[in-house]
């Protein structure tokens, strides 16, 4: 990859002069300034593949562990962080956590959720139903407002369960917008935090990964950050995908 002294010197090497030399710097500089975006979202993508593997492998560690412990009736229930609240010795699996409003991540929680119900190989019928069961505060009266049909359905009550905890395109806008390190959060931890919020965001509003898709998605959002906050939500309610 090209640095930009060297752009210089191959606009100098070129002859470009005046306007047309601003104009090839401008355009080469821009290029390169994509490039490293580029390559720095792939290396964040690569990390947090990376760190999502090693979690989900320690994560069916601890848990085959856990039930073993249990089975074998060395312990009724563990007690450092979440695992505290795995509490049953008596079913075949051990219990998950109830999801607590003012304590847990609701999508985080969920992927936990779905990755213990399919190293179970729980029936996917069935997940709507052990869901319910861990529910409690604004998700219990969430699912609670779905009908019969609705409540079957794990993939609508998970879409209606996002959607109540603000984790919509405005919702992970507004994350990434306003996200600040959490405590003990590490640099590279918050980075790919940003990046998840920023990916959801886009992947949510149907906005395709090119320049010019992405530069509409910025320019649109801030324009409406920026302008009356009923013409915002009038804009916001059409969903137009350019504002000229």
């Amino acid at each position: 990859m090209s640095t930009r002294e060297e752009i210089v010197q191959q606009a100098d090497l070129l002859g470009y002069r005046g306007e047309k030399r601003e104009e090839y710097l401008k355009q080469e500089f821009k290029v390169l300034a994509e490039r490293a975006v580029i390559a720095r979202k792939e290396k964040l993508e690569a990390e947090r593949a990376a760190t999502i593997e090693l979690e989900k492998m320690r994560l069916e560690t601890w848990m085959k562990m856990l039930q073993a412990k249990i089975q074998a009736g060395i312990v009724k229930e563990e007690t450092v962080g979440i695992a505290s609240r795995f509490n049953d010795t008596s079913a075949k699996h051990p219990k998950l956590p109830h999801l607590q409003d003012e304590k847990d991540d609701l999508d985080i929680w969920l992927t936990i959720f779905e990755r213990f119900a399919e190293s179970n190989s729980w029936s996917r019928d069935k997940w709507s139903s052990s869901l319910c069961a861990l529910l409690t505060g604004r998700a219990l009266d969430c699912y609670g407002r779905l009908s019969s049909e609705q409540a079957q359905d794990y993939d609508k009550v998970k879409q209606a369960l996002m959607k109540r905890y603000d984790l919509t395109k405005d919702g992970y806008r507004r994350k990434f917008r306003s996200c600040k390190p959490a405590e003990g959060e590490s640099p590279d931890m918050f980075i790919v935090r940003i990046v998840t919020y920023l990916d959801s965001w886009i992947e949510l509003s149907r906005t395709e990964k090119s320049y010019e898709k992405l530069k509409d998605l910025i320019v649109r959002e801030q324009f409406m950050d920026a302008c009356p906050e009923d013409l915002a939500t009038s804009l916001r309610e059409k969903d137009l995908p350019r504002l000229e």
